[in-house]
């Protein structure tokens, strides 16, 4: 086996099966002790730095096939998502070509919250066809992003966001009424749902293997506004609960007082009811 492979060649050399993901690849955990019958084995696609979320298993790729890994292209990579980063921070991200400004109803989520939140469409943008689109915004209002979720159940990938491998922030970053404390949710669409039913300090993670490994960095701009309190609200099954459990003393360790509010089993914020929301809000009051 020759030197300076890259990452993506080791996998297809090897014959493992892996998706993009963000700033990594997503495959099945190299643990051979951990049956990973749901990949959640992340592998950096330039250093080869690997860590499975769910039994915490480390390796790097590199080491793991006995490669070399190409140190120059690495560094290279590294300093131009340095300058993306500093770049897009600095100017926030262009409008995109076509947008199409989204007046329906989705998912059972009212037009003016779709409104609110900035949804729009285009049919301009290579990739993001068929897809309602948010802009998300930093503490600076400035967008940083663009997550589409596709209008088809079956659309594949359901969720896809631009530009490609960006770090996305928790959002939305800023809060009416200037809440004592934020609920965590995964997705955005758990997150548009309590929000329509009246839910208004909830934050969207956007999965969460972001926070897992940025949760201070990302909790900041919370801290910043006098939050003192997390409720983390994950989706009722294993990976959520697992998460909220790995994520807890993290969060705690930032600063904040956390609480963990366990759904029934199958149980997902995107999916409840008025009645069920409203049960929340008292709760945390």
């Amino acid at each position: 086996m020759s030197d300076n492979k890259t990452v993506e060649q080791l996998l297809v050399q090897h014959g493992v099966a892996y998706r993009p993901s963000g700033k990594d690849f997503l495959t099945k955990c190299f643990n051979p002790d951990h049956t990973d019958s749901n990949p959640s084995f992340r592998i950096d696609r330039v250093t080869g730095v690997s860590h499975c979320f769910s039994c915490g298993w480390k390796m790097n790729l590199f080491k793991f096939y006995g490669v070399a890994s190409n140190n120059a292209s690495i560094r290279v990579a590294k300093l131009k998502e340095k300058l993306r980063i500093l770049n897009e921070s600095t100017n926030g991200l262009e409008v995109l070509e076509g947008t199409v400004p989204f007046n329906g109803v989705f998912r059972n989520i009212s037009s003016q919250t779709l409104k609110e939140f900035g949804a729009f469409k285009t049919d301009r943008v290579v990739g993001l066809e068929d897809r309602i689109i948010f802009p998300i915004k930093d503490v600076r209002n400035k967008v940083t992003a663009y997550v589409g979720r596709h209008t088809m159940s079956d659309g594949n990938p359901r969720y896809k966001t631009h530009p490609s491998g960006c770090l996305l922030s928790l959002y939305p970053t800023h809060l009416p009424n200037k809440p004592y404390c934020i609920i965590l949710v995964e997705g955005i669409f758990d997150l548009l749902n309590l929000w329509d039913k009246g839910l208004k300090n909830v934050v969207c993670t956007f999965g969460t293997d972001g926070l897992l490994n940025h949760t201070a960095e990302k909790l900041l701009p919370f801290k910043a506004a006098g939050i003192s309190k997390v409720f983390i609200m994950y989706d009722g099954d294993d990976a959520g609960r697992n998460a909220s459990e790995k994520l807890k003393p993290l969060i705690e360790e930032a600063g904040f007082e956390v609480e963990h509010i366990e759904l029934e089993d199958e149980t997902d914020p995107g999916d409840m009811s008025q009645e069920y929301v409203n049960e929340i809000i008292e709760y945390i009051k």
